[in-house]
């Protein structure tokens, strides 16, 4: 008697790969492991977003200007530089008005003066500002910031550069001052509407005449982009840029090379690539998006 021979169908139509009596769920389990690796990345996102920089990228991805805050008040920027400070187990900072009115000086004439520096186009220093308001200080520093949309973003951004964040962790400074003003084309940092921010820090001398010193802070201009700005107080603040754009460079890489040795392919067989494997492109095209989002620019800082 001859041997009966089974045949059996080799794979269905709808998945080339899969026998028959398989569940189109075993498939999908595949993608299971990757929930939680978008998780951590939610979370981790989520705990650098507390200064809201993405969502400001978010609103305005191609924008060629930068922010202009006409509501940016003096005593808020002290409140978080003082938070920041507490953070860090240090003394708050105590509002001085001569110091106050040396920033708000300061801003008015880079606004009318239209220029983007810590010394003034005729080449003063930043401490004859606070000299004539007659502010004797043992040590005196300066921040700049420039295109911010609101207090917490300015002071994260400061946060964000060592020189910067120097200034504003100084356990040596004990006393603070900012000026605020607007510019309707703020040509000399890259040119529209922006608010320009100037912080003194010092530290008082009670003698009669102020003491000339060398004033602390960056001497070259610096953008910050949405992925220092959000990342600010964590560990990788340093490399934030670098590590959204090596990312945002990956994940373009990887998602064309799996598509383009696929294309033909997936149009041979009639299925879309991206349906096969959802959650994974999906993942891959999210990042490229945030990767792109992190690394416009927020502000200017010097």
């Amino acid at each position: 008697m001859p041997a009966k021979i089974k045949t059996y169908q080799p794979h269905s139509h709808y998945h080339p790969y899969r026998p028959r009596g398989v569940s189109k769920r075993a498939f999908h389990q595949v993608y299971w492991p990757y929930l939680p690796l978008i998780l951590i990345i939610g979370l981790f996102l989520g705990l650098g977003l507390r200064n809201s920089a993405l969502p400001q990228a978010a609103s305005q991805p191609l924008a060629t200007t930068l922010s202009y805050a006409d509501t940016m008040q003096p005593n808020r920027l002290i409140a978080q530089t003082n938070l920041e400070r507490q953070q860090a187990q240090l003394p708050t900072l105590r509002f001085s008005a001569k110091l106050a009115a040396a920033a708000q000086t300061k801003a008015d004439d880079m606004v009318s003066r239209n220029y983007w520096s810590h010394d003034t186009p005729d080449g003063s220093p930043p401490w004859l500002f606070v000299a004539r308001q007659s502010y004797g200080y043992n040590k005196l520093g300066e921040n700049l910031a420039a295109g911010f949309n609101d207090e917490t973003s300015t002071v994260a951004g400061w946060m964000a550069s060592v020189a910067h964040r120097d200034n504003i962790l100084d356990p040596g400074f004990s006393e603070v001052g900012f000026g605020v003003a607007e510019s309707q084309n703020y040509s000399s940092a890259g040119g529209g509407p922006m608010t320009v921010v100037v912080a003194f820090y010092a530290q008082p001398n009670q003698l009669a005449g102020p003491k000339i010193s060398l004033v602390k802070g960056a001497q070259v201009s610096s953008e910050t982009t949405a992925a220092q700005l959000a990342f600010a107080n964590l560990p990788v603040a340093g490399v934030a840029t670098n590590l959204a754009v090596a990312s945002l460079l990956a994940a373009i890489f990887f998602w064309l090379s799996r598509h383009v040795r696929s294309f033909r392919r997936a149009v041979k067989q009639g299925e879309k690539f991206f349906f096969r494997h959802p959650l994974f492109d999906l993942g891959l095209l999210v990042i490229a998006a945030i990767g792109y989002l992190l690394t416009q620019t927020t502000g200017l800082i010097h």
